[in-house]
């Protein structure tokens, strides 16, 4: 039971711990706690009140008004791009950021945008190349190393550090606006905290008016999805309790536990005899380990029998007991006190079934040999 107890506590530790947000400094995922990540952001929309989701499974952006394509670490198809290109002519906006490590991954969105990474730029301070918020918050964004994008249409320079484009807006169709970001410091849980960076981030949501925004995990890694009764178990808590469940049937089988319905009752059945009772009391305790009781309830008989011949208080300790027999028989009552000390010997360790029948036999010869004895 103390091993099931710790099992489960073990398991429930897993659990917790499996279900606390990533804390990878690198992972740029929207579950990242890490300086990369864009979980702050991800719950600042949600507290907002915006309608907020992410994008796992499959490359459905059915039902998006923003999506946010931030960092990829898998490779877009062309089917990718091209659910993209269509979600922005059909009036979507794209938040695409891309870094020296992810632009491999992103060259084909960015190919089809017109859009052309010039140099990689260092960190600093990038600031405005032309009113773009309606609130005129954003004035100065600090960026960390990242790409800059060659001053060329269509790309429409937004934001600029040493003359150099880092954030820019590219028009698709009648209505659909793909901004391109260089570097991921803006919209990172370590970025956000400063206030320009969170108005960048509140101005590319300004036609969004309560429509949905998705943040795009499918680029991140998370491109399977479970369905049916496998989605019971997936994520932490689930496989918690499968494993919880692993546990306890280990459990009963290690016990002897059976399982099922009792077996029905054969009729009357005859007394057993005091080596047919040892044994299965035996084989009960040795299920659990446990075979000293035994010993122990022999000593206790042995005394209760004497004691109701002798009128002895049988509840008094052994030593009492076995002083108290010695005043009407000082000649048994040695072997009586001998036999006692070797019940309780095997009673606190661990006896045979074969130590267990001798004691027995021997308690049921000391019994005989004190029936009828006098009252002392």
């Amino acid at each position: 039971m103390l091993t099931l107890i710790a099992a489960l506590c073990i398991l429930a530790v897993i659990a917790i711990s499996s279900a606390i947000p990533p804390n990878d400094q690198t992972n740029p995922s929207s579950r990242s706690a890490g300086s990369l990540g864009t979980l702050a952001l991800y719950t600042w929309f949600s507290d907002l009140g915006l309608d907020v989701g992410r994008i796992t499974g499959s490359f459905d952006l059915t039902g998006s008004d923003v999506v946010f394509c931030y960092d990829p670490t898998v490779a877009l198809t062309s089917s990718d791009v091209n659910a993209m290109m269509s979600f922005l002519r059909g009036g979507g906006d794209l938040i695409l950021v891309v870094t020296p490590d992810s632009l491999a991954d992103a060259a084909p969105l960015l190919g089809r945008l017109g859009v052309n990474p010039s140099a990689t730029a260092g960190s600093g301070v990038a600031t405005v190349a032309q009113p773009f918020d309606s609130t005129d918050r954003v004035q100065s964004v600090p960026v960390s190393t990242g790409l800059t994008f060659s001053d060329q249409a269509p790309l429409v320079p937004m934001l600029v550090e040493h003359n150099e484009v880092v954030v820019g807006v590219v028009h698709v169709g009648t209505g659909g606006r793909a901004y391109v970001l260089g570097d991921t410091q803006p919209l990172s849980n370590d970025g956000l905290r400063h206030p320009d960076s969170s108005f960048l981030a509140l101005s590319l949501l300004q036609r969004a008016r309560g429509g949905r925004i998705s943040f795009d995990e499918y680029h991140h890694g998370e491109g399977t999805e479970t369905s049916g009764a496998g989605a019971i178990f997936d994520g932490p808590v689930g496989l918690a309790t499968l494993l919880v469940g692993f546990v306890v049937l280990l459990a009963i089988a290690l016990n002897g536990r059976r399982l099922g319905k009792p077996a029905q009752d054969g009729g009357d059945a005859r007394v057993p005899t005091a080596g047919a009772y040892v044994t299965a009391m035996g084989q009960l305790f040795a299920r659990s380990r446990q075979r000293g009781p035994i010993a122990a309830r022999y000593a206790e008989e042995l005394k209760r029998r004497i004691g109701s011949a002798t009128g002895v208080d049988w509840h008094l300790d052994d030593a009492s007991f076995c002083a108290a027999i010695s005043v009407a028989n000082p000649q048994a009552s040695g072997g009586l006190e001998a036999l006692l000390a070797h019940a309780r010997s095997l009673a606190a360790g661990r006896p045979e079934e074969s130590e267990l029948l001798r004691l027995a036999r021997d308690v049921d010869a000391c019994e005989r040999e004190w029936t009828g004895a006098p009252v002392g």
